[in-house]
């Protein structure tokens, strides 16, 4: 009857009401949402505009940037015997060793790395580390491959191994030009593909993770931390996913534990012993793989 129809119709608008409201609370939850997004990244820039403004760039080291390492226990009557590989380190700031002290005999990164492989292999290890400080992905491909074409040339032993450093300044084209992961991983995928035409399809390719995210510099400039973190884990995973996609590429992951000595008194870079740490953690998990390749050249 009419009375029916009327407690249905208060009862429909009832919960018209409730939806408004609904829809009022969610709009206004959305509304909050974004603008705490919108803060966190404005405070977020402005921190990294600060660290840009105040950071004061550490001096590169000194000291060569090739050489040679020898297995121990070798006979030097007979070391001219023994198979020499070559081992190239390109990138930047990383690579060239900043943070740590000056060397005569060169970036204690490179030089571990080759040292061990030496030891492991039985064999002369030759490394040349081709770098620029505050170099991205695309000023590497500009201006280090005739070093590479250098290293590569006749005369000098095959190369077995590439080491790309990368990534660092990357993250910066990101802030300042909105350059994307995916552009970043287009930019890798040429720089690999125009080395391994010089070196050889063979090389075996190393993209170390970056652990920027763990340098004590930011650990204390929230929010700018979080980003930093969800950043460099998006770039790592390009590089990733390279290695599933290229020939003869190997995505090596950060190691796990930092202490604080290290890191370089500019809380950024490694100290030389976490360059040590570093080089030992890379060394250990591609160490298998020159291993085998030497193994089946032996066989051949």
């Amino acid at each position: 009857g009419r009375g029916e129809r009327q407690a249905s119709m208060l009862a429909g608008l009832r919960a018209a009401v409730q939806r408004a409201r609904s829809t009022r609370a969610m709009r206004y939850g959305l509304r909050g949402v974004g603008t705490l997004a919108l803060a966190t990244t404005g405070i977020s820039f402005w921190q990294y505009y600060r660290l840009r403004m105040d950071y004061k760039p550490l001096v590169p080291p000194k000291g060569a940037m090739s050489g040679v390492e020898v297995p121990r226990f070798v006979d030097h009557k007979r070391l001219e015997q023994v198979e020499e590989v070559q081992i190239l380190f390109v990138g930047d700031s990383l690579v060239i060793g900043i943070g740590c002290p000056d060397r005569r005999e060169g970036p204690v990164f490179a030089r571990r790395i080759a040292r061990v492989a030496a030891q492991t292999l039985r064999k002369r290890v030759k490394w040349k580390v081709m770098g620029i400080d505050g170099g991205d992905v695309n000023t590497m491909r500009e201006k280090l491959l005739d070093e590479v074409k250098t290293a590569a040339s006749d005369g000098n032993p095959k190369v077995s191994a590439v080491v790309i450093m990368c990534g660092l300044n990357d993250y910066k084209r990101f802030v300042q030009e909105g350059r994307t992961a995916s552009a970043f991983k287009e930019d890798l995928r040429r720089l690999i593909r125009s080395i391994k035409d010089i070196v050889g399809q063979q090389a075996r390719v190393v993209l170390p993770a970056l652990p920027v995210d763990r340098a004590p510099l930011f650990q204390s400039l929230f929010p700018l931390n979080m980003m930093l973190f969800m950043v460099a884990r998006e770039w790592d995973y390009q590089k990733e996913l390279l290695s599933g996609e290229e020939p003869q590429v190997e995505f090596i992951t950060e190691p796990t534990e930092y202490q604080t000595d290290d890191w370089a008194v500019d809380g950024i870079h490694p100290s030389e012993k976490g360059y040590t740490k570093w080089a030992d953690h890379i060394i250990s998990k591609i160490l298998p793989r020159l291993q085998q390749k030497s193994i089946k050249k032996n066989k051949d």
